[in-house]
């Protein structure tokens, strides 16, 4: 047999990457592997839905009129025997082994020489792969090697194949239903007809031209970014009858990308170059968002989403044609296209919305804002999801699990209706407790912070109780611009949110940027961005860049009296001793010029393992503590959660975690230093009553959950909490750690958002 080469495997890796249907990929990669491999059969064998048996996906060799139907249970015959022990297995003479099992109507029988391997992605069986031969001799190591490493590539991309489904489905029982997997925008259940929103042509769809008249196209530009500029301010449509004055800011903030020099000017510069006007909108559209979405926090990278949509709609003005009509029937529905903006929001009635559905973006979106701010549930970033193909289908939007369900059966549309209703009811009755504190029925009270990085967050967390801003984040003045925002700039956005809250406390992180923070105008290339040049660090090496925030935020607080001081990414003490004196020299000169600045709070957040450690060296310089739980539970597990080879590895209730976290507590309470904890860990139940128990006293959460977190602990006791703690303490793994803390949520009526149960037929295949 011919050893078969590396390039070889490329070009199978290559070559499915550009198919799109599954069954054509997996007889690509079987008849690829039969040619390269030089064997008379090549089969793959995959999981069905259930992981309960192996069904014959594809192959080149046995009987073509098998695919479908060769059917074995795990452990079943040679392959289940592979699936089973996760091994491969190389055989000279397979029927004459005892795990041997015919199935007839593959006609397998003339091949002796037997190889299969598994395939495994993110520790989870996918199916078998296998090769056979008519020798009567094993397949040699280099066959076996090769078909290991092949497996080990192809293992992802067929996982991706089982989560669309098409290779195997039961046609007589699905009758249109499935379900489709997003991410999380806004909890929630929301039911409705969908209707499609969808631009008159989008900017992928706008090819290279060139101009004959460039004077015009610039002056039909300059036109069309006015249109929009007015649309904007005036056209809250129907949404603006129900915002909150403050939520109108997320127009503002298109607004701003909108009046952008640079927008106007690389759009210019390209019509001289010899583009047409939507070439060259579409060319400097295209390279605005890439910029923000170099950046690996999922919060700037969010902003290429607005980048795109105010290109939209500058196109739509472009070339001058009317939206489709608005005119909707008087019913619920669930609104689904590839990029919802707020824009397009704005022309439905409120009462109308029950959902939203966006083929991209993600949880940290301005649609995603605003959903939770209005309580419409939202499922962002379904992939497979095509809703042009099933306009006015019956919708399910369930925000609590990420997912929309398309043509529920009956059974399931009531149970989904009755869901509705009582969390309709629920969240009513939570209304109640927006003015009430978050104490325990033993007396002890927890601060319910929010946190935001836009001032139309402000409404919501103010509506849903908020006692303050545990953590606004200041980085988007700086990704919004073509440079360095100016002091007076920052002055105008910060002074706006510490007004709202006033006197609510405010703790504004300084500056968040560098490494895998990328500014348009401010290159920075690394090998490792998360262990480099970020946070504190780039801040006090950009000493002008710090003392210009430091003087608008300390600007910003007169009157207001809210100001918190927050240093991101700390790992040494003389961080906080140069920031503290930054801070102390930024007072004095304010108050020579007139002001009538006061020195702050100064805390740290502690994300960095060092950080925890120098504890009580830092102390002197800093007035409290604010843990990110996110980043802290990334560096401490060496786990990138936005990895998705190992984002399943990630969770906050790690015993790990949980140690360093109590032992934070610990310190900062012989410290005197009050502390509070933002992050996820913050709306997770089953981490509230740990945190709780450990001594936890304030919070920072999305204003969304600040209702249920505050029902959770209205209805617990701290001092019952105490034996779940030292249990928590002897657990080995997060697993452990939630199925003790399950039982005790159950107690105290925790609502779980339990997905409804489904007959086996209906859920079979409805990946």
């Amino acid at each position: 047999m011919q050893q078969p080469s590396l390039s070889a495997l490329t070009s199978i890796v290559e070559q499915i990457a550009r198919t799109g249907d599954p069954r054509t990929v997996m007889s690509n990669i079987v008849q690829r592997l039969r040619d390269i491999m030089h064997v008379e059969v090549c089969s793959l064998y995959l999981c069905t839905p259930d992981f309960q048996h192996l069904i014959l996906a594809a192959t080149e060799g046995l009987s073509p009129q098998s695919v479908g139907k060769a059917k074995l249970g795990l452990d079943e015959g040679l392959v289940g025997h592979i699936a089973a022990s996760l091994s491969t297995l190389n055989l000279g003479d397979a029927p004459a082994d005892d795990r041997f099992v015919f199935i007839p109507e593959t006609h397998e029988m003339p091949y002796h020489r037997f190889l299969g391997v598994p395939l495994l992605h993110l520790r989870k069986l996918i199916g078998v792969l296998v090769i056979q031969g008519r020798e009567r001799e094993p397949f040699p190591q280099e066959a076996e090697a090769f078909l290991i490493t092949v497996a080990s590539q192809l293992a992802g991309t067929l996982s991706q194949l089982q989560s669309k489904g098409g290779w195997y489905e039961k046609k007589s029982t699905r009758g249109g239903y499935r379900r489709f997997h997003g991410l999380k925008g806004a909890p929630g259940l929301g039911l409705g007809k969908l209707w499609l929103v969808r631009p008159h042509l989008s900017l992928d769809q706008v090819r290279a031209a060139c101009t004959a008249e460039p004077e015009k196209d610039k002056t039909a530009i300059t036109e069309a970014i006015a249109a929009v500029s007015e649309e904007l301010e005036s056209g809250s449509g129907h949404l603006g009858q129900h915002l909150p004055g403050d939520l109108h800011a997320l127009f503002n903030v298109y607004q701003m990308m909108l009046q952008s020099p640079e927008l106007s000017q690389q759009i210019t510069a390209r019509i001289d170059a010899g583009d047409n006007a939507p070439w060259a909108l579409k060319q400097t559209i295209t390279a605005m968002a890439e910029q923000f979405r170099q950046a690996d926090d999922p919060y700037l990278k969010a902003r290429a989403e607005d980048i795109c949509n105010i290109g939209q709609r500058i196109l739509n003005q472009l070339i001058s044609r009317e939206r489709p009509s608005m005119e909707t029937p008087d019913e619920a529905l669930i609104l689904a296209g590839e990029l919802i903006s707020i824009a397009d929001l704005a022309d439905f009635p409120l009462h109308q919305i029950h959902g939203i559905i966006c083929t991209q973006g993600s949880t940290l979106s301005h649609t995603a804002i605003l959903a939770n701010a209005l309580g419409i549930p939202a499922v962002m970033g379904v992939e497979q999801f095509e809703p042009e193909q099933h306009k006015g289908a019956m919708l399910i939007a369930d925000g609590h699990r990420a997912e929309c369900v398309l043509n529920p059966p009956a059974a399931l549309l009531t149970e989904y209706r009755r869901m509705i209703d009582e969390e309709q009811r629920f969240m009513q009755g939570l209304e109640r407790l927006r003015d009430q504190p978050a104490v325990t029925t033993d007396g002890f009270t927890v601060s319910l912070l929010t946190n935001t990085g836009l001032l139309a967050d402000a409404t919501p967390g103010l509506q849903r109780g908020a006692e303050g801003v545990g953590l606004y984040r200041s980085e988007i003045p700086f990704m919004i611009h073509d440079s360095f925002p100016t002091e007076h700039e920052q002055f105008m956005l910060y002074h706006k949110v510490l007004e709202a809250y006033a006197p609510r406390p405010v703790s504004m992180r300084t500056l968040d940027i560098g490494g895998d923070k990328q500014l348009p105008y401010f290159d920075i290339t690394e090998t490792n961005p998360y262990l480099g040049w970020r946070g504190i660090r780039f801040s006090l090496d950009n000493a002008q860049l710090l003392i210009a925030q430091i003087r608008a935020m300390l600007r910003a607080d007169v009157d207001n009296n809210n100001l918190r001081l927050l240093v991101p990414m700390v790992s040494r003490v003389d961080e906080m001793q140069s920031f503290r004196r930054y801070v102390e020299k930024s007072v004095d000169a304010l108050t020579r010029e007139g002001f009538a600045v006061r020195m702050p709070e100064i805390g740290m957040m502690i994300e960095v393992p060092s950080a925890m450690l120098l504890l009580p060296r830092l102390a002197p310089y800093i007035d409290f503590v604010s843990i990110g739980s996110n980043d802290l539970t990334q560096y401490l597990l060496a786990v990138d959660r936005n990895n998705p080879r190992v984002s399943n590895l990630f969770d906050h209730l790690h015993p790990a975690v949980l140690v360093a976290l109590e032992q934070i507590q610990q310190q900062c309470e012989a410290l005197s230093l009050p502390v509070s904890l933002c992050g996820e860990m913050a709306s997770d139940p089953a981490a509230v009553l740990l945190l709780v128990a450990m001594g936890y006293r304030c919070l920072s959460l999305s204003a969304y959950n600040i209702p249920r977190v505050k029902l959770l602990i209205r209805s617990i006791s701290r001092e019952s909490l105490s034996d779940l703690l030292e249990q928590s303490r002897q657990c080995s793994s997060e697993a452990e750690v939630r199925a003790l803390v399950a039982p005790v949520l159950e107690q105290v009526g925790w609502r779980q958002d339990k997905r409804p149960n489904l007959p086996d037929e209906e859920t079979e295949g409805a990946q």
